[in-house]
């Protein structure tokens, strides 16, 4: 992750990383200037502060070209300096530490984007700037949590970080087809969306907020983002169709994420499989737009009273691991067809795998892997639906089938006008 390099041969290079610290860094002091003018208190550091930390961090990493001692050093004197300014302000207000421990993340920050890391420093720097930013919504949040709630909370922090982490990352029973510790990412998956919907809706509203989730939940998984949101329904009275879009969103954003894991494995097999994918994704957009305009219960976000069902979840995963022992039978059993078998059943639970594997096989034709594909987005397509009939309420599954089925009908239509057909090339 880290590329460490030399300054003096590689001036641009390293005068980038500088600059994106800097910038960061700025963010950083930019907000906590603005808070602290708001509430009409001293700051120790503001807009000019923050991007000396981040130069600082980056710079020592930089010229040490490590990790080090350098850097350090340059924590220590920082560590000095906050913990003397807060001694001082202390003695007149009694303020929180919020500002004091922004500054040792912009230094570290600065650290990442001197060693290369540019991404991770630029993620984590948009990262503090908002939970920065969200100080009163986070603070409302935290005193609505009811014992349950906070119970819940607790309960997901243990099975993603306590539970998964502890299970084998290695392939076990028929065929290897079963990795303990995939499968409970399953798990956390589910448990997680439905507590990021859990969250939003407090934070930002009913609608917008399941919005966001909903797109936020394609980005990891639409299957997962669907069973979620299904199961939320039969607990949100008048939310139904709001909980649809959202999970109608996540299919979109599934959509566009195939189109990108194709391009980066095969841009002939992208090429392709653009016009279905497009015409996939304009049929749900369509749908959506038209559920949206309707009522969707209003800005007040429900009454929850669990953010997430970890039995759901429990029954997905247990219905995940035999759906992947069966896709395994049929790539070793079936002849020709056997890999389009697979790319049916595996689209039953995901689309990334197959994706990956179609595109980027040297010995099927372009437009055979391309169908593939398709087929595979089909198949997921189909299943959401049996998700959404399974686990959700009468109007969430109306309006999820009206999404999803339109969808199809368009897939469908496009594979046999304009392609990509699996049965081509002599497949």
């Amino acid at each position: 992750m880290f590329q460490y390099i030399n300054p003096v041969t590689d001036l641009n290079a390293a005068m980038l990383r500088v600059l994106v610290a800097a910038l960061l860094g700025g963010f950083i002091g930019v907000e906590r200037e603005r808070s602290h003018g708001e509430q009409q208190e001293h700051a120790f550091a503001g807009a000019r502060t923050f991007p000396l930390f981040a130069i600082l961090g980056a710079t020592l990493t930089l010229v040490s070209g490590e990790v080090g001692a350098a850097v350090i050093a340059g924590f220590l004197g920082l560590a000095a300096l906050v913990v003397a300014s807060y001694v001082i302000t202390t003695t007149r207000t009694h303020p929180g530490a919020t500002t004091e421990t922004a500054a040792f993340a912009a230094f570290w920050i600065g650290v990442m984007a001197g060693a290369g890391a540019l991404l991770l420093a630029g993620a984590i720097g948009v990262g503090t700037v908002v939970l920065l930013a969200s100080k009163n919504r986070v603070d409302t949040f935290s005193r609505a949590l009811t014992r349950e709630e906070l119970s819940a909370t607790l309960t997901l922090a243990v099975i993603a970080a306590v539970i998964l982490p502890a299970l084998p990352d290695t392939n076990l029973g028929p065929w290897g087809v079963w990795n303990p510790r995939k499968l409970w990412l399953v798990v956390v998956l589910v448990c997680g969306l439905s507590f990021l919907a859990f969250i939003a809706m407090r934070v930002w509203g009913a609608t917008r907020g399941l919005y966001l989730s909903g797109i936020l939940g394609g980005l990891v998984s639409s299957t997962a983002a669907t069973v979620s949101f299904a199961t939320r329904s039969r607990e949100v009275a008048g939310h139904e169709v709001a909980l649809a879009v959202a999970a109608g969103l996540a299919s979109v954003v599934m959509v566009l994420r195939v189109a990108v894991l194709a391009w980066i494995s095969n841009q002939d097999v992208t090429l392709l499989l653009a016009p279905f994918l497009a015409t996939v994704a304009l049929a749900g957009t369509v749908v959506i737009a038209i559920l949206a305009r309707r009522g969707t219960g209003g800005e007040k976000a429900p009454d929850l009273s669990n953010p997430f069902q970890l039995k759901t979840a429990l029954k997905f995963a247990l219905l995940y691991a035999a759906v992947l022992l069966v896709v395994e039978g049929a790539k070793r059993e079936f002849g020709s067809w056997g890999l389009m078998a697979a790319a049916v059943l595996t689209g039953l639970t995901d689309v990334d795998a197959i994706t990956l594997a179609l595109a980027g096989s040297a010995s099927l034709p372009a437009e055979q892997a391309a169908g593939g594909i398709a087929l595979a987005a089909l198949s997921n397509t189909l299943a959401k639906s049996g998700y959404a009939v399974w686990l959700g309420k009468g109007p969430f599954r109306r309006a999820m089938l009206f999404i999803l089925g339109t969808a199809f009908v368009a897939g469908v239509a496009a594979v046999l006008v304009i392609g990509p057909r699996p049965w081509a090339d002599g497949s």
